[in-house]
């Protein structure tokens, strides 16, 4: 057996054109597609009271934090290796012993009803609350039990063509890349500088700890990251609700950009893209 038997052959060095391979580097992932889901269960014994209908416009605290969430991150993960020494001689060899998972940050828009801030502000004050009057003097904090306040959280990862049956660039949908993280809770909530002069949106900057995370390619059947209160899903969906017909994709206008107004936000149709 030769020793170098393993190495690429001049034959499978890629020598097409650019046009042979459009399809494959033409469709890149955009950073700008994602949601965020903050799928607490536990949430009525940390948080004090309820946000109303007219603090979150109807939608709930949880869904007006997801649409508020303006950065997000797709987690990364480590091993801390051991080294071996003497099992083959004069060879050191590495194994992994731990995984580590980094923290998780989030940046909101903070709301002008100040709905996010109430959440995440409850949220850690329930974590290490004061147990006397908060004035005195001697006044001490106990920990509660984590099985309280530590929650599940959502990424899903999506393109501009999941939500379209039959896109431009291909004749499939793509599917959803989910994140869940487990036994979420906040470690550190940053200051957010404010200042006369020019008005800026305030941002409100969270790290998270958690657990573990594991992660779903599936597409799992009914865990769209888009769902309004008409329960439209996908493009189906839409036809169904709105009476839109296969035409409307076949016409000379396909490549406009169509818009379709809907109780729980915005959708363009045409170019196949998702949540405005």
């Amino acid at each position: 057996m030769a020793s170098n038997n393993l190495f690429p052959r001049r034959s499978e060095i890629f020598k097409g054109s650019m046009e042979s391979i459009r399809d494959t580097v033409a469709r890149p992932s955009l950073d700008t597609l994602y949601q965020v889901n903050f799928s607490f269960g536990n949430y009525d014994k940390w948080l004090e009271s309820v946000p109303g209908k007219k603090r979150t416009q109807g939608r709930g605290f949880q869904r007006k934090m997801s649409l508020l969430c303006t950065q997000a991150e797709i987690p990364g993960t480590s091993f801390v290796e051991s080294s071996v020494t003497g099992h083959h001689q004069g060879i050191t060899e590495l194994f992994p012993n731990l995984r580590n998972y980094p923290p998780l940050n989030l940046v909101f828009y903070v709301d002008a009803d100040h709905v996010v801030l109430e959440v995440l502000e409850t949220w850690m004050s329930y974590i290490n609350p004061v147990q006397t009057n908060k004035r005195d003097g001697n006044a001490y904090t106990r920990f509660n039990y984590p099985e309280t306040y530590k929650e599940i959280l959502h990424l899903t990862k999506f393109e501009k063509d999941t939500f379209i049956e039959k896109s431009r660039a291909s004749d499939y949908e793509t599917k959803l890349t989910s994140y869940e993280f487990v036994n979420l809770w906040p470690t550190n909530l940053t200051s957010m500088r404010v200042a006369y002069g020019d008005s800026n949106v305030l941002r409100c900057n969270v790290q998270f700890a958690y657990d573990r995370f594991f992660t779903s390619f599936d597409g799992l059947e009914g865990a769209a990251p888009i769902n309004t209160t008409r329960g439209v899903v996908n493009s189906k969906d839409i036809n169904k609700n709105y009476g839109i017909t296969d035409d409307f994709y076949s016409s000379k206008k396909t490549k406009e950009k169509r818009t379709l107004q809907t109780q729980g936000g915005k959708y363009q149709l045409g170019d196949g893209a998702g949540f405005l």
